[in-house]
């Protein structure tokens, strides 16, 4: 059984670096060196900690290293040992998580999932969460429920990974291949195959790690015939990704052969040479099979498409999508309707420039925006100067889908400190519960995320929400905290959706550097 990595492990290795071919500690550091980095504060209430915070130190030292002395081989030595080192710590932070998603801490300190609290506390990306968390899932001894250690899942990839044979992201990559390996595999084969990919890992790079993966797939199941409905289930889903700088975001998945059938049949009639094409004003819409369609037309704007296949089946979903919403049968999403609403400014509208905001939190252009009006009777909201809503809804119990639609306007998401779940992923949240005789007033309803929202109470370790009253956040909604996560319970500002506030609050930090304390209360 692999007992929990020690923090002074991590020492070590670093120290056996350093001598490694006779060098000595103190040859990569120049006499009178400053340390340029400050050590970590930290309570030391454990030896743990005592540990970490000598790594810590040691690691400062280290960074302010004059390493113009060494030489070359000196150097390499140290760059396999700062790498050796960073994968170690990997390893106690996988422990660490652990530790925590037993104890159930996440919960008390505001997170309704490990996930969370992973993002919020690291500030690291969802998806460098989610690997951590399934590398530690599969390398951590887990507790049972009588409280005996039990080993890990994959006990190769952990001794691998706890050796720093293997990164987190090497781990990540055998993982995704294990989980492929068809259910009716048996369970021999399947810890052969884990040894085998562990054992190959070694000498690859994690881009490398799927080709063997799929060579090693295809040896277990050569024909096919193992993989049955519920591994193709496991494997199913599509994931879109964010947008980047150029508003542009890339979808992904993997569909099962019923889907799949599906969009083969869908993409003949929609992706077919001179349909749906956005550049060629003469070319039909919809499906080329349908009985409404102009064939001639069709086939003269065939003549004069110059589009690729990949390009064609983009703007065959577009054209589907388009057709659904306008169609008007999706109803309504969390009170909101299901619509494309997106938030522009006045002087947007005139100048047609600028970029708009969709309530599921994407951006498009303005002049895209308007175009799509035209057509799909897209909703839009104009605001004023300030950002906030020109007109307001009615009061009820549940919130209207104009109250809804004010609440994305002023807030663009859920209000919980840290969250960045967009809009069209929350309810309506009485800031005054409704059951203490709270009013559906827009000005005392905020979004909340289905998790953040169950998390509001009088209990102990509930959160509060207030109205600000005054500052450059009146109007908004804050959290206050429980006493066991800030005992001054000061109530927090969600800025995530709101980048701007951030950039303007660095300026004023780096302006008034000398004189760090702030006169807004609500500074965030």
């Amino acid at each position: 059984m692999l007992i929990a990595p020690q923090f002074r492990q991590w020492i070590a290795a670093f120290v056996g670096v350093l001598f490694y071919n006779g060098s000595s500690w103190s040859d990569g550091l120049g006499e009178g060196a400053v340390m340029t980095v400050s050590a970590m504060p930290m309570p030391t209430a454990s030896p743990v900690l005592d540990l970490l915070a000598t790594l810590d130190e040691t690691l400062d030292e280290v960074n302010a290293a004059d390493l113009s002395r060494l030489d070359e081989s000196q150097l390499r030595t140290l760059l396999h040992g700062v790498e050796r080192v960073a994968r170690k710590a990997a390893v106690a932070s996988h422990t660490t998580i652990t530790e925590i998603s037993d104890r159930g801490s996440h919960t008390r300190w505001g997170y309704k999932r490990v996930a969370q609290m992973v993002v919020g506390e690291l500030k690291i990306s969802a998806s460098d969460a989610a690997r951590r968390l399934r590398v530690a899932a599969a390398t951590v001894c887990m507790r049972s429920f009588t409280g005996e250690m039990q080993e890990p899942k994959h006990f190769d990839l952990s001794q691998a990974v706890f050796d720093a044979e293997l990164s987190e992201r090497h781990a990540d990559e055998i993982l995704k291949v294990l989980e492929k390996i068809p259910d009716a595999v048996s369970a021999e084969k399947r810890e052969r195959a884990q040894r085998v990919m562990t054992e190959s890992a070694r000498d690859l790079d994690p881009r490398q790690i799927e080709a063997v993966g799929d060579r090693l797939l295809a040896h277990l199941d050569p024909d096919g015939t193992l993989t049955d409905d519920a591994d193709r289930a496991k494997r199913r889903g599509l994931s879109l990704s964010r947008q980047d700088a150029s508003m542009m975001s890339k979808l992904k998945g993997e569909l099962d052969p019923a889907t799949r059938a599906m969009f083969d049949v869908l993409f003949d009639a929609w992706a077919r040479p001179g349909m749906n094409n956005p550049e060629d004003p003469e070319s039909p819409s919809g499906s080329y099979s349908d009985p409404d369609t102009d064939r001639d037309l069709a086939d003269a704007a065939a003549q004069r498409d110059t589009r690729s296949a990949p390009q064609r089946r983009h703007d065959a979903l577009s054209a589907m999508a388009a057709w659904f919403i306008a169609n008007g049968t999706l109803g309504s999403h969390r009170g909101a309707p299901a619509q494309v609403v997106v938030t522009m400014t006045y002087e947007q509208v005139m100048e047609m420039a600028g970029v708009a905001t969709t309530m599921s939190g994407g951006l498009i252009p303005v002049v895209d925006a308007l175009e799509l009006a035209k057509a799909n009777n897209l909703l839009l909201a104009v605001l004023d100067a300030q950002g906030l809503p020109m007109f307001l809804g009615r009061s009820r119990r549940l919130a209207s889908a104009a109250q809804r639609i004010a609440m994305w306007i002023n807030a663009l998401g859920c209000t919980f400190g840290g969250c960045t779940a967009p809009f069209t992923w929350t309810e309506a949240h009485h800031v005054t519960d409704w059951s203490k005789g709270g009013l559906t007033d827009i000005n005392q309803l905020t979004p909340a995320c289905p998790d953040h929202h169950s998390m509001v109470g009088d209990g102990p370790e509930q959160w509060q929400t207030v109205i600000v009253e005054h500052g450059r956040y009146k109007g908004r909604c804050a959290w206050i905290p429980p006493a066991s996560i800030d005992p001054e319970r000061q109530p927090r500002i969600n800025h995530a959706h709101h980048p701007e506030e951030l950039l303007e609050q660095a300026w004023e930090r780096a302006r008034t550097a000398e004189d760090p304390d702030r006169s807004d209360p609500w500074g965030g």
